[in-house]
């Protein structure tokens, strides 16, 4: 029987952790091998929450001779020996992302979610950077053969940044494109299983290049349903304003809206589309989470029933993405995948080569083979360009604490109008959250 290990480095994650653990205990490695679940988080706390609502899971999916749930603080422990390692790491937690929002605010800056673009993105990956480094650091020391798969945002910047820094083989995975071949799905009328995109771009500002349903073009077919129902121009308008001037689907939802702030971060666009803005839709809304909080420490502590966890539709969704990955690998079982992070290599034309894309892949024991997608319009390059510059700015700055590179990529990214303002956010964020960063950053 093979024996593999996945260490889970950032297990504190509330709807991650318990989403990936009952995707691993369903499937085929729960099975066919001796499957080791290696949580880490430096908070003891949620750790051990964590910890026992995971045992409980695997317990009552019946797994518990099969797979073993260990927890550390310290992740080089964790670490050896892993096949696998998955980070969903939030330097800061909550309270730093409503820092990097809500200290721009005042300086009238809106960011929708503030994770990967805006001074929020920028900030955060000032304060991840170094971390995913020194992470990606100890696995290549540890277990330098194994797949390190980087959730935590913002994705591209700290893909970009192990990719670079690091000798180990590490790709960034994103939830959204589920949901965008969900809303493809959607409009056709068909089930998710019956479309395939071929999207290239940058996370969470990507573009889907074509797109096949039930194997016929996909198009072509919109252009036809549009012709018959144009009331579907309505219900999905941002992206089919975008679809209008580009010709093609941009994704994955509100995020591609983020990635122009000259267009939509403006209070008229805002109404046009009804944008929700920071917290709210976003899963740093403390409203939104202290339910789901307060039920996984009342499971964890035995006074409410894992029942209650298990029937929440969809719990195993976020994690299944890579445990058919991992699956793939383990088992040489090829599979499609829509949307990976990797570097470029030329599967996306008029992107730099080292930079990282989101693209296709198919996927094997031999590993993550991306797909040659082509290139992207012009129109399309031009936008795409300057944020993988600013995502390049934005490493050199976390790992310098080079205020002026800070600002110079503040400047690139477009939500701050004026050099002055963004001198003065930056100084605020860096105050604030002076506890989260490297000591050359205050200096």
């Amino acid at each position: 029987m093979k024996e593999v290990k996945v260490s889970i480095i950032g297990a504190g994650s509330l709807t991650f952790t318990p989403s990936l653990v009952k995707a691993l205990a369903s499937s085929k490695l729960a099975d066919e091998c001796k499957l080791t679940i290696a949580l880490v988080d430096i908070n003891k706390d949620i750790l051990d929450i964590m910890f026992n609502v995971s045992s409980k899971i695997i317990e009552a999916m019946g797994k518990t001779s099969n797979i073993r749930v260990e927890e550390y603080t310290d992740r080089r422990g964790a670490l050896e020996g892993a096949d696998f390692a998955i980070v969903t790491i939030g330097v800061g937690g909550v309270e730093a992302t409503h820092l990097d929002v809500e200290i721009p605010r005042r300086y009238g800056v809106e960011q929708m979610i503030g994770d990967t673009v805006g001074p929020g993105g920028i900030m955060r990956g000032i304060r991840h950077v170094p971390v995913l480094i020194d992470i990606a650091n100890d696995l290549s020391d540890l277990s330098p053969s194994a797949y390190l798969f980087n959730y935590s945002n913002p994705l591209t910047v700290l893909t970009r940044a192990v990719a670079r820094e690091c000798k180990v083989r590490v790709y960034g995975l994103c939830t959204g494109i589920f949901g965008v071949v969900n809303s493809i799905a959607r409009i056709f009328r068909v089930e998710p299983k019956d479309i395939r995109l071929y999207v290239g771009g940058i996370n969470h500002f990507y573009w889907i290049l074509d797109f096949t349903v039930k194997g016929e073009a996909g198009y072509p077919k919109l252009e036809e349903i549009l012709k018959t129902n144009p009331g579907l121009a309505e219900e999905y308008k941002l992206i089919f304003d975008i679809y209008r001037i580009y010709g093609l689907i941009a994704g994955p939802g509100r995020h591609v809206a983020e990635f122009l702030p000259h267009i939509f971060m403006k209070p008229e666009a805002i109404a046009r589309y009804g944008f929700r803005m920071f917290p709210d839709g976003t899963i740093y809304d403390y409203k939104a989470r202290k339910p789901y909080e307060d039920l996984l420490r009342s499971i964890a502590s035995g006074i409410r029933s894992i029942d209650e966890l298990m029937k929440i539709r969809g719990l195993e969704e976020e994690g299944i993405g890579v445990v058919k990955i991992i699956e793939s690998i383990v088992f040489d079982e090829p599979i499609f995948y829509p949307g990976i992070n990797v570097v470029n290599n030329g599967c996306v034309g008029g992107l730099p080569s080292w930079s990282i894309v989101e693209v296709p892949a198919y996927i094997d024991s031999a590993g993550i083979h991306p797909v040659y997608v082509g290139t992207l319009p012009k129109s399309i390059i031009g936008l795409t360009v300057p944020r993988i510059i600013q995502y390049e700015l934005t490493i050199d700055a976390a790992l310098t604490g080079d205020k002026n590179l800070a600002v110079q990529a503040m400047v690139i990214d477009g939500y701050v109008d004026d050099i002055g303002k963004a001198e003065k956010i930056l100084s605020d964020l860096i105050k604030a959250e002076a506890r989260w960063l490297p000591e050359y950053w205050l200096r």
